[in-house]
């Protein structure tokens, strides 16, 4: 177990509410709570955000405080909350232009702020090098799973 405690989002679909929490009206009682958000769900956990280079640039503003501070300050419809999130950030992106270009800075290829991925203990990359034939044989094997009748023989990688 890797986590006590975890949330998965995906950077596309993720707001700045979302992330951090919004007011809602109580159903019962008819009063304005609020209602966490993914980076408040996963205090003392991990939040694992995917896609995250396609998060808009004012969602992403918002995790300037909760990487640095830990915390996610909240003023909204008559609410002033301090809310602990206390959370491991990992975040997913792809290159621009779909490949990295190995000629060109981290900064460059995924077109994150400096001052953003500074806020990152880690940082890894992951490349794909392209193999023709070793491309060719999965992505026919992939294809192959949506026959009526699956066209699969063989594991497409040994």
């Amino acid at each position: 177990k890797m986590s006590h405690r975890g949330v998965y989002t995906s950077g596309k679909g993720s707001s700045a509410v979302g992330l951090t929490a919004s007011v809602v009206r109580d159903p019962e009682t008819r009063d304005l709570v609020l209602e966490s958000g993914a980076l408040v769900l996963s205090d003392l956990g991990i939040c694992c955000i995917d896609e995250f280079d396609k998060m808009s640039d004012t969602t992403r503003s918002i995790l300037h405080e909760a990487m640095e501070q830990q915390t996610v300050s909240i003023a909204k419809a008559g609410i002033i909350a301090t809310l602990h999130a206390r959370t491991s950030v990992l975040a997913s992106a792809n290159p621009i232009e779909s490949r990295y270009n190995p000629n060109r800075s981290v900064v460059d290829n995924i077109q994150l702020p400096p001052t953003l991925l500074s806020r990152f203990d880690l940082i890894y990359l992951i490349l794909d090098t392209p193999q023709v034939e070793q491309d060719r044989r999965l992505a026919q094997h992939l294809v192959g799973l949506y026959y009526e009748t699956p066209n699969v023989i063989r594991a497409p990688i040994d």
